[in-house]
């Protein structure tokens, strides 16, 4: 892009003074066209047709008044553009007239054009000059028009400078949505130097970055996919071989304490193959390898089960408040495995010997969960699990929200889904 930089309010400015410059130029133009035509061709033949009726008036005037070329008199035709001035005859006499300054001829600024004609008096034909007063009113007009053209040249050359500006102004509105859609591919044009062209670049060159980094983005989202995936294959193998073995090491003749140690490493066997499975369903549903398999859920229904499922592991005291007519939109394996891993928490970090409590209601058209546990002893990896982090991917790829915290002793979970409403 070109490195001038003009400002938004200067860039206006210019266009103002240039479309003024333009009007003056088209003015000046028109003006010298306008002169070159009056002078060159209006004036002449309005001279040459007023002259020409004024000879004829002048005619009948002294055939009326019988006057003959020695008489002094003054005359102006009827629409008052030609003055008669003089006989041309050896005593010729210049009669004074109501238009005529004072002074002789030769020193007075002449009112317009001398033109001579024949003319019969009652002593005979006598040559008789005339003065064509010259008529500048198709000239002012002309004046006129070419100020109000130039005028409006400039005032139209103006408005379509700022035309052109409010255009781009849209240009890049559109590019913005376009952008926002999702597609970083595409490219605002920039023209001009202003901070509309700055602003379109800046929307580049973000869209740009942008698109370099989610492209570098999603290859380390699917490199760490497969190194998940692979990793998760290669513990898996060893993990399984543990577990097929181990059971049938713990029914051999074993002493206490060889017993006790077995049955750890059972236990830790299958703890690891819990993870291991959870690392991998996180992985999938990050990367969004794992498809919504969408059904219309009786929401009522499944928060029974959640409850049904919760009691034997906890006392639970809950309060279930949801119409009929209201239901769930969602994967029902997924929102399943969201309440297993809700129960797996409990069950892992609260302090089993107090009650949970739930509250589940529809609030402002939504649906709202919330669960409050004692913490058990000094826990503090209490909501910092993958199964938590799965639960709150699930709880968002339903287009919801999951919140934890911590309220002193007691841990809350606050779910909230959208609901849709049957008849």
């Amino acid at each position: 892009m070109n490195n001038k930089k003009t400002t938004f309010p200067k860039e206006i400015f210019r266009y103002l003074i240039l479309s003024i410059l333009s009007g003056a130029i088209l003015f000046f133009l028109l003006f010298l066209s306008n002169q070159a035509l009056y002078h060159q061709v209006i004036q002449p033949q309005m001279e040459k047709k007023d002259f020409s009726e004024a000879t004829t008036e002048f005619q009948e005037f002294v055939s009326q008044q019988e006057a003959d070329s020695l008489g002094r008199f003054t005359w102006q035709s009827s629409d008052g553009t030609v003055f008669y001035l003089r006989n041309d005859s050896e005593n010729r006499n210049e009669p004074k007239f109501h238009k005529e300054p004072a002074g002789p001829m030769e020193e007075r600024r002449p009112l317009g054009t001398e033109k001579s004609a024949a003319i019969t008096y009652s002593d005979g034909e006598t040559k008789t000059t005339f003065l064509v007063v010259e008529n500048r009113w198709p000239m002012y007009i002309g004046i006129v028009a070419a100020v109000v053209l130039g005028l409006l040249f400039a005032i139209v050359l103006f408005y379509h400078q700022l035309l052109n500006k409010a255009k781009y102004m849209h240009q890049i509105e559109k590019g913005t949505i376009i952008l926002e859609a999702g597609d970083l591919d595409y490219r605002i044009a920039e023209e001009g130097h202003d901070e509309l062209t700055q602003i379109a670049a800046s929307i580049n060159r973000m869209s740009e970055s942008l698109s370099e980094k989610i492209v570098l983005e999603a290859k380390a989202t699917q490199a760490s996919r497969e190194i998940i995936s692979d990793l998760s294959h290669d513990i898996r193998t060893p993990l399984t071989i543990l577990s097929g073995y181990l059971p049938v090491l713990l029914e051999t003749d074993l002493t206490e304490e060889q017993r006790k140690y077995l049955n750890l490493i059972h236990k830790k066997t299958q703890q690891m193959n819990t993870r291991v499975n959870d690392l991998l369903e996180y992985a999938t549903i990050f990367s969004g390898q794992r498809p919504l398999e969408l059904q219309t859920i009786d929401s009522r229904m499944l928060f029974e089960q959640f409850i049904t499922e919760l009691l034997p592991i906890a006392e639970v005291s809950y309060e279930l408040t949801i119409p009929p007519q209201v239901k769930l939109v969602g994967d029902m394996s997924l929102l399943e495995r969201l309440f297993d891993n809700l129960i797996s928490n409990i069950n892992q970090h609260a302090d089993l010997e107090k009650e949970v409590n739930i509250q589940i209601c529809v609030q402002n058209e939504q649906l709202l969960m919330t669960i409050r546990n004692a913490i058990g002893g000094s826990d503090s990896s209490i909501g910092k699990s993958l199964g938590v982090k799965i639960s709150t991917m699930i709880v968002e790829l339903h287009q919801g929200c999951m919140t934890s915290k911590t309220l002193g002793e007691i841990y809350q979970t606050e779910i909230i889904l959208p609901v849709k409403w049957t008849n």
